[in-house]
Order: structure tokens, then sequence, then C-alpha cells
């Protein structure tokens, strides 16, 4: 039974991840690069939520650096036309005490300021606006029929309801006043600094995040709500906010978190965030890694902890994708592929290692006839938007290659390297190079070939193979051919033989040529020989007689 909910989890999570992208007409394209003229230093959220309407009221203060000498900055900002239902409509700008003008187009907001800015210069503006989201925050009812808004920013959505810089490579601190209901809960990035009654039926209250986050997972969440403080991990409170009608099964669901957080503190460092909240919500992912406040889709709360990996997998996010973020969607894999390897390891520590040959059994089936169908790398600069990227070669292809790399330095070089270059990139940005200099230099050992060949080419190794035993000499004989197109892999393969009494017996080859032939001592005639037994290889292979060989 264990071993069917790990895979049945997994299954569940990627199937609302592929039903949202199937139906995802009217998804946003979001830059796959950027050349920033400013680097956002904070935001300041002020925001007015009423049961009554799905308008919003609000006020954002935006401090930033220049990088470049401008006069004019654009911010990606969902401006609505004089006959849109939906979208923002700007009020006022202010800059220095003065009203600022400004420009609109249906996605950005541009400011005009009336002097040259200089590079290192640091400015403010206050934008005040209005309006009904088109997405981002998410407004209506949960499954109890009870008013919700929450916040679902990924990819690039915080721009539908918030003036921002929306792109993962620009991280800033945010604070974020909400006015909402009394019969409302808020939740947001970062530490509670203020909770006041208005005396009018609306709470305000005041959540700072004094860690720089991408706007992808800077969000609220506000709703009735049932709060449970779990033990805290190192002085970081864990809590569970679930809806008060399911309360008693949410707070079972999410009780695993302090197991889950203390494990990961453990292999990566301290965790990266003043608190850890899970919470229940109304969104359109199974999980989405907000920082230090983790949504969930609702109807994944049974109160049979089903949902441990997917817990496993949105905390590994707080280290991967949250604190060390991807300076692009290309290397999306640093935070996707990363936050599944942590949920397999966590698979492992808790529930062993047969849980987890099992979930890389599954595993390796997917990735292999996914790429069978569309031929594209891990670090895939051709796709259109961050959507297209959210695959099994960003998530278990990714994944696999990182239990390949610790395969092959070992446990404690590999766990070594990835405390390295979180320590490294602490709440800054990171390319796969970065990734992959951390790991060359650790393991003291050239990398480039590993990487090469597991996250740039679009095709997995396919081995076509036979054994024959020679009772003269008393040697193992393989011949093996790399039937892939283009040039040969580079692998290290096990190699498991039987005797007569059914006792195993290891060998290891090297792999770098199509057609390669071994010769290896073997003192007994083998019962049963096996290529790569536990599957530590992303490969496909087919064993062949001498006979059907000589067929060909």
């Amino acid at each position: 039974m264990r071993l069917f909910r790990l895979s049945y989890i997994r299954v569940l999570f990627l199937l609302m991840i592929g039903l949202w992208i199937c139906n995802s007409g009217n998804a946003h394209p979001a830059t796959l690069s950027r050349d920033s003229l400013i680097d956002v230093l904070h935001y300041q959220f002020w925001i007015s939520l009423k049961d009554s309407s799905a308008e919003i009221q609000a006020e954002a203060r935006i401090r930033f650096i220049v990088r470049k000498p401008i006069q004019a900055c654009p911010l990606d900002f969902d401006i609505a036309s004089t006959t849109d239902a939906t979208g923002m409509h700007v009020d006022e700008v202010r800059y220095q005490q003065e009203t600022l003008s400004y420009t609109t187009s249906p996605a950005q907001i541009e400011l005009h300021f009336p002097r040259l800015l200089s590079p290192g210069d640091t400015a403010e503006v206050t934008i005040r606006y209005h309006g009904r989201p088109a997405d981002g925050l998410i407004i209506g009812k949960n499954m109890f029929g009870e008013h919700t808004y929450f916040g679902d920013n990924w990819p690039a959505r915080a721009h539908d309801w918030l003036p921002v810089h929306d792109h993962p490579s620009d991280k800033a601190t945010v604070d974020f006043f909400v006015e909402a209901p009394c019969h409302d809960q808020v939740i947001a990035n970062g530490r509670l600094m203020e909770r006041t009654n208005l005396r009018n039926g609306y709470m305000l209250t005041h959540w700072r995040e004094s860690v720089p986050i991408p706007t992808k997972v800077m969000v609220i969440g506000v709703a009735p709500f049932a709060v449970q403080y779990l033990q805290p991990v190192n002085s970081v409170p864990i809590e569970s906010w679930v809806y008060p009608e399911n309360k008693s099964q949410g707070f079972l669901d999410f009780s695993v978190a302090p197991a889950i957080v203390k494990y990961f503190d453990s292999l990566l460092g301290p965790f990266p965030y003043e608190k850890l909240a899970n919470v229940q919500s109304t969104t359109r992912y199974g999980g989405m890694e907000n920082a230090s406040c983790i949504f969930y889709d609702e109807r994944l709360i049974s109160g049979k902890q089903q949902i441990t990996l997917t817990l496993a997998h949105e905390i590994g996010h707080q280290w991967f994708g949250d604190c060390v973020t991807e300076t692009d969607w290309p290397h999306i894999w640093l935070s996707e592929a990363f936050a599944t390897f942590m949920s397999e390891a966590f698979a492992e520590h808790a529930f062993g290692k047969d849980s987890l040959l099992h979930i890389l059994a599954h595993d390796r089936k997917l990735i292999l006839h996914y790429d069978s169908l569309h031929q594209t790398p891990v670090i895939n600069y051709h796709a259109r938007n961050p959507e297209q990227l959210l695959n099994p070669d960003s998530y278990q292809k990714g994944a696999y290659v990182l239990q390949m790399l610790k395969n092959m330095i070992g446990d404690s070089l590999f766990w070594k390297g990835m405390r390295t270059y979180v320590q490294h990139y602490r709440n800054q940005n990171a390319s796969t190079e970065d990734f992959i200099h951390i790991m060359e230099q650790v393991s003291h050992r050239s990398l480039e070939v590993f990487f090469r060949q597991w996250l740039y080419r679009a095709v997995n190794p396919v081995l076509s193979w036979y054994w024959k035993y020679d009772t003269i000499q008393k040697t193992l004989m393989l011949h093996i051919t790399q039937l892939q197109p283009g040039e040969a892999f580079e692998l290290p393969v096990e190699i498991q033989a039987w005797d007569q009494k059914g006792d195993s017996h290891l060998f290891s080859i090297h792999l770098h040529q199509k057609q390669q032939d071994f010769t290896m001592p073997c003192k007994f005639l083998p019962r049963r020989v096996s290529l790569d037994p536990t599957g530590k290889i992303l490969m496909e292979q087919f064993e062949q007689t001498p006979a059907d060989k000589h067929k060909q």
C-alpha cells in the first residue's frame, strides 16, 4: 500500500499540472529573457478586499536601483482598456511627492521621470490603482461556498494584479498590508507584523518578507481559516492553514511538515524563511511553492496523508526555486527537478530504499515515453513560454540526472555540493553553469561531458547487448552497441551475474564508444546476466543472443 500511495500522489500531481496545461489556451506568454533597466529592491502593497465585489483597491510603492541610464521605465502591469471588464485602472502615479506622467499598454505601464536617472541611483514610485484582476489574484468561492482570495502568480501572472518586474531574475523584499473582512484571516510571505481591527467590520493585516524573493512566489491568501501551530524546526514556526470545515483532515495531512523540514535542514542547511505555512487554497496548481506560504489545491485534502510527497516537493522548492532562483526560464530544472529530487530523497528517508526504486522505475518509463514523442532536451531554449517547460524533462528527467550524479561522485560529495550551491547562491539567482561549476569544485573533477550529454542532448542512450561465456578462459564477454543517434554516451554501467547457486556477482564497465566489447575474469558459468540491474542509468536496453546479432 505504501508504494501504491507514493506512486498515486505523484501521478495525481502530474495529472493536475497536465490538465491545466491542456486547458490553458489563454495562458500569458512570459518573457524568456530580460535585459532589465532596473533592479527592484522592495515592494510595498496596500490592498483592500470586499466580499461584495471582485474589485480591489490598491497602492504599490516600488523602490528600485537604476542599472542603465533611463528617463522612462516600464513595469509589467495588466492595464484595462475602456471596454474591458477586467484589468487594472491607474488612478495616480507619484515620484518624490510629485505626480509622475506615465503611458500604458495592455501589459505594461511606462513611467516618465522628470530627469535622467543614472546607474546606481535609487528611486521610489507610488502607484494607486483599482480594478478586477483578470488573473493572478483568484477571487471566488472555495469548495464550502466561502469567499476566498488567493495569489497565483506562476509563472508571470503577478502583473495581473500587482505592478512589478515580473521575471524570476529580479528578486525583492515585500510588505503586504491587506484590509479584509474580519471573518477572514490573511496569510502572506514572511513574518506577521500586525493585525489591527479597523472597527468597521474589517481587519488590517501586515506581513513582511525581509528576504528577497521572485514575484512568481509573492502572494497573499484570504479566507476563513483554522490554523494549527506545529513543532518549530530550529526556531522556524511551522503552521497549517486549512478551511474550518475540514480542519481535522487538513491538520493530519500537513502534520508531516516538521519532519520534512528537519530532514532537508540536515541536508541543505537552514530553512530560508521566517516561517513555513502550508495552506489549503483555491488556486490553479496541485501545489504552488510560494515562499514561506505554500498553497495546495483544496481537493487534495483527505486526512489520509496521501500528499506527503507533494509536501516534500513543495517544501524542497523553498531552497530550490525560491531561495536559489533560476536566472531564466530555460533553467527551470534547477527549480522543478531539484524539488522532485528532494521529494525522492524524503521518500527514501521515510519509507525506505524500495520506495525510491519504485518511484525511479515509474519515472524512467514516463521519461523515455515522453522523450520518444518530443525529442527536447532538459535545457530547452526553444519553448515559447514557461508553461511548455512543465514536462517530464524539467521534473523527472532532471531529477534522474541528479540521481546519476550522486551515484557517480558519491553521496558525501554530492550533498556537500548541494549545500555549497545553496550557501553560495542563497537569496540570489543561479544558472545551470553555476551549479555545474560548484559541483566540479567540490568533486575535483570535470563534469562537462556528464551534463552536456544529459541536459543539452534531446536523446537518451539506447543499448543493444549480448553476453557469452568462455569456459576455457573462464571469462565473461559482453558486446554492447549504442543505437541512439549522434555520438556515444559516456556511461559507468554495472553488470550483475548470477552463478548456478543463485549468488550474484557485480562487475563494472565504462562505455564511451558506439560499439564496445568487454572481457572480464569470471570463475563461474553464469545462469543469468543483467545490465544496469538497479536502473541507475536512464536508458533503454535490449538484450540479444549472439544468434540475434548475426542476423542483423
